[in-house]
C-alpha cells in the first residue's frame, strides 16, 4: 500500500470510503515500519523475528518455483492460536515457500488456505508467469487447501472453476463463507483470519466498476486512476467482510488491523514491457524494495474492544510489534522458547493510549549481505549503510498528472524507471552468484568508505534530505555498534536463485504450480 494515497497519511486523492468510516473508530498510526518486501513482511508478521533473522532479507522476493521458505523451525502465529483453540484461515497471497509439503499454509498452522503460494499472478486467469519463474513457464495457481479432522493435509483441491473471475471476488466470497460457517459449526470457538490481499500488486489489473468510482473522478491520469480502482476494489472487499462479520454479530467481538506489507512500486513490467504502477509515496523518499522510508513507511489502523477511538499514534511500530501485542490482548499462551526469541515489542499500552511512549528502544530496517546494505532506527535517528536503494530509485515522486507517463523527481537526482526496471531484473540473475557473505560492519562499512554512511534525523527530516553522519560522529559509532551486535544473530539468505528449478516446474503438475519435493530432500 502506497503513502500518498489513503486518507490516514494525510492525503485524500483516492479515496477509501469503508476504510473512511472504521478510520474514526480506530487508532490510527502515521509512523508505522514493515519491511521492503512482501515475503519479509509475511514472515515476520506470522513469525517473531526480522527477517535476516530468517533469511529472507532484502529485496530479492522468492522466486515462483524456487527452493528457498521460511525455515520450518520458525513456530508462526497461527499454530500459536491454533493451540488456544482458534480456527484459524489464510486467505489470498502466501509467498513464504512451498518446496515440500510442510512448507505449505496448512502444514504451518492454518486450518484453510484459499489463495496461491507465489508473489504474484494475473488476477483474472491465476497464472504466475514472467522473468521469476521457471525458464518463464507459467502455472496456474489457485487452491482451496485444508486440513481434515484426522489432521491430514489436503493441497490438490485446485479451483479450476475460479479461471476468469477476479480473484478479490474469490477472496471474499471465501472470507463470506469461512465467517458463516464459522457462525453455524465452530461458534464456541475464536476465529483468526488472515486477508492477504494481492491489491495493489501489479499487474494492474481491475474491474471497470472500481476504476469508475466517483470519489476518484478527480483523478486525471489514466495509470494513477486505474491504481485508484485497485485499492477501491480492497476497501469493496472490507465492506462486505465486515458487513458479514456484523450480519452474525461477530464484529463487536472482533480485532480488527490493517497494515500493508511496504511501500508501493513505481514500476511493473509485463510482458517485458515497463509501466508506470499510479503508484506514489510522495513525500517520502525512494520506492518498494529501497532502504528509504518509502519502502517501509506505510498507514495503519487497529479497531477492537478497549481501543480508543478515532486516536493517531506517532511513534516507531514495527510489524514484528503484531506477535507479541496479540499475545497480550489476547492472553496466548507463548512459550518461553518463543518468548525469548521475539523482536518484536508488546505495544498493548500504546494502542491503548495508556502511554504516549513507543516500546522499542530500536528496530532494525534490514541487513542484506548480498548487496551490502542495512539500515537502523534508534529513537529519532536513522542509519543507513551501502546504497540505500541498491541502485534503483532514490527521488521523491509525485502523483502522475494527467498525460504523464513518467514520474517527475520533486528535489533529489532520479533514474530513468525503464532503466531501474532492467537494473531490477539484472540483479535478480546475479545475486546467486554471490558466494562471500558479509556478516559484520566492517564488511559493510570498511575503513575509508565514509561516504557509505548515512544518518538522518527523522524528527525534523522525515523526507531523508540532510545527512548529519559527519555532524554526529559518536552517533554513527553507536549505530554501528548496535548494527554490528545484531549482525551476529543473521543467518545466510534463502532467496538466491535468480529463477526457479525444473523439478518444479508446472509440466510435472497438470499446469498447476505445486510442492515439487518430497520432506526429506535437503
Amino acid at each position: 500500500m502506497i503513502w500518498a494515497g489513503p486518507m490516514l497519511a494525510g492525503t485524500v486523492q483516492i479515496f477509501r470510503r469503508r476504510f473512511y468510516q472504521v478510520l474514526r473508530k480506530t487508532v490510527s498510526y502515521s509512523v508505522t515500519s514493515t519491511l521492503n518486501h512482501l515475503h519479509s513482511f509475511s514472515g515476520s508478521f506470522i513469525y517473531r523475528q526480522v527477517p535476516f533473522k530468517l533469511g529472507l532479507q532484502g529485496s530479492r522476493p522468492i522466486l515462483a518455483g524456487a527452493p528457498g521458505s521460511l525455515p520450518l523451525d520458525s513456530k508462526l502465529l497461527p499454530e500459536l492460536m491454533k493451540k488456544d483453540g482458534y480456527r484459524t484461515h489464510l486467505v489470498g497471497k502466501w509467498h513464504l515457500g512451498f518446496e515440500t509439503i510442510r512448507h505449505t499454509p496448512v502444514m504451518r498452522g492454518f486450518d484453510t488456505f484459499t489463495g496461491f503460494y507465489n508473489g504474484m499472478q494475473d488476477y483474472y486467469t491465476h497464472t504466475t508467469s514472467g522473468f521469476d519463474t521457471v525458464n518463464g513457464t507459467g502455472g496456474y495457481d489457485m487452491r482451496r487447501d485444508y486440513v481434515d479432522t484426522d489432521g491430514n493435509p489436503h493441497i490438490d483441491n485446485i479451483l479450476w472453476g475460479a479461471n476468469r473471475t477476479y480473484n478479490n471476488y474469490v477472496f471474499t466470497d471465501e472470507a463470506i463463507k469461512i465467517i458463516a460457517d464459522h457462525h453455524t459449526n465452530y461458534e464456541e470457538s475464536p476465529l483468526f483470519l488472515v486477508m492477504s490481499y494481492p491489491n495493489p500488486h501489479s499487474p494492474i489489473q481491475v474491474p471497470e466498476e472500481f476504476v469508475k468510482f466517483q470519489e476518484n473522478s478527480h483523478i486525471e491520469n489514466s495509470y494513477r486512476k486505474t491504481y485508484a480502482g485497485l485499492v477501491y476494489s480492497m476497501d469493496s472487499s472490507v465492506a462486505n467482510i465486515t458487513g458479514a462479520l456484523k450480519e452474525k454479530d461477530m464484529f463487536d467481538d472482533t480485532i480488527v488491523i490493517f497494515i500493508s506489507d511496504n511501500g508501493g512500486s513505481l514500476t511493473t513490467v509485463h510482458q517485458s514491457v515497463v509501466h508506470p504502477t499510479g503508484s506514489s509515496n510522495y513525500p517520502l523518499r525512494g520506492d518498494k524494495a529501497t532502504l528509504w522510508e518509502a519502502g517501509s513507511r506505510v498507514p495503519a489502523f487497529m479497531f477492537g474492544r478497549n481501543i480508543p477511538k478515532g486516536k493517531t499514534i506517532d511513534a516507531m511500530v514495527h510489524i514484528t510489534d503484531i506477535y507479541p501485542t496479540l499475545n497480550s490482548y489476547l492472553n496466548l499462551d507463548m512459550d518461553s522458547q518463543s518468548r525469548d526469541i521475539l523482536d518484536g515489542s508488546d505495544q498493548s499500552k500504546l494502542f491503548k493510549m495508556e502511554s504516549e511512549e513507543t516500546a522499542h528502544e530500536y528496530f532494525i530496517y534490514d541487513i542484506d549481505p548480498v548487496y551490502k546494505q542495512a539500515a537502523i532506527r534508534y529513537g529519532k535517528w536513522k542509519l543507513i549503510l551501502g546504497d540505500p536503494a541498491a541502485n534503483e530509485v532514490n527521488g521523491r515522486y509525485q502523483p502522475l498528472k494527467k498525460n504523464q507517463s513518467s514520474y517527475e523527481d520533486a528535489g533529489l537526482p532520479m533514474k530513468d524507471y525503464v532503466e531501474k526496471a532492467y537494473r531490477l531484473i539484472g540483479m535478480y540473475k546475479q545475486s546467486s552468484k554471490h558466494t562471500a557473505m558479509c556478516r559484520t560492519v566492517d564488511c559493510l562499512y570498511p575503513e575509508g568508505t565514509k561516504e557509505k554512511v548515512k544518518l538522518f534525523d527523522l524528527s525534523v527530516d522525515e523526507y531523508e534530505f540532510q545527512d548529519l553522519a559527519s555532524r554526529h560522529p559518536d552517533t554513527v559509532k553507536q549505530l554501528l555498534g548496535i548494527l554490528d551486535k545484531e549482525m551476529q544473530e543473521m543467518i545466510p539468505p534463502v532467496n538466491l536463485l535468480d529463477q526457479g528449478v525444473q523439478a518444479a516446474s508446472p509440466d510435472h503438475f497438470n499446469g498447476t504450480w505445486m510442492p515439487w519435493m518430497k520432506d526429506d530432500e535437503p
